[in-house]
């Protein structure tokens, strides 16, 4: 004998559904807090696995997104923080020495950076970037590494040109090691210059300093230049030696140089 099946109608199913709603509607709350509670219970396994889906979900789309992007830019700006800091410290520390040095007394810097070199050929030449301009003018001698490396040869809003003391053009007065003479350095190019008319009755041996010598309107007391770097007999006036002479740093290698400002009106 088959066995009847009973049909519910769906509006059957609707009014149970109804009648359940309104129960819980008008339920006592610790009844239905405990209905919660045990639903919660019977169900907690794969409501744990929704929940954890769910936060994974919100939390990985943060680190691609919004939050990521700051975190990754206040990083970035720290980092440039920190090395323009260290740049600052340099250059203070350069100023530092160089106030500190009593042949500078009463004198003023303006540190500037390079921006090219040309030290081959017959123009030997920066071009540097000055964060001011003021009292800069053409012939005030331009530090590298404390050392002498040219002059001044022209000034625009942000830029100036420094020509070193080895361009062609250039002549400078000078001073070798111990030695009581004063003579005027000539720019040769190729990174070296030449000092002539010296007799060979001074003693000159090779790796001798160069000495700028005090100039009353630029130079405030002598500083080296550079120094001998090859010493012969002159080919067409054996009295005399042809004395080369290279800088007392290398000038491919600079980052900044310091400009010398004389009587600044601080």
């Amino acid at each position: 004998m088959a066995r009847k099946q009973t049909k519910i109608s769906r509006r059957m199913l609707f009014t149970w559904f109804i009648l359940t709603g309104f129960i819980f509607l008008f339920a006592p709350q610790n009844f239905t807090s405990k209905f919660q509670l045990a639903f919660v219970h019977v169900f907690r396994w794969p409501l744990s696995i929704g929940g954890n889906l769910a936060l994974t979900a919100r939390t990985q789309q943060p680190l691609t997104g919004t939050v990521g992007r700051s975190e990754i830019q206040n990083r970035n700006y720290i980092t440039t923080l920190e090395e323009t800091l260290d740049e600052e410290r340099k250059k203070f520390k350069k100023l530092y020495g160089l106030y500190n040095t009593y042949v500078w007394e009463g004198t003023d810097f303006a540190l500037a950076d390079v921006i090219t070199a040309k030290v081959e050929g017959s123009r030997n030449e920066l071009t540097i970037a000055c964060r001011k301009t003021n009292g800069l003018t053409e012939g005030q001698f331009v530090l590298g590494d404390n050392s002498i490396i040219g002059t001044i040869s022209d000034v625009s809003s942000r830029t100036a040109s420094v020509k070193l003391f080895t361009d062609p053009t250039s002549r400078i007065a000078v001073k070798i090691g111990e030695l009581d003479i004063k003579k005027w350095m000539q720019g040769n190019g190729n990174n070296t210059a030449k000092i002539p008319l010296v007799s060979i009755q001074h003693e000159i041996k090779k790796g001798d300093k160069v000495i700028a010598r005090k100039n009353a309107e630029f130079l405030d007391g002598p500083v080296i230049i550079g120094r001998v770097a090859r010493l012969k007999r002159d080919d067409k006036d054996p009295l005399f030696w042809d004395i080369t002479v290279e800088p007392a740093c290398d000038i491919e290698q600079l980052e900044d140089v310091a400009i010398i400002i004389m009587n600044s009106q601080k």
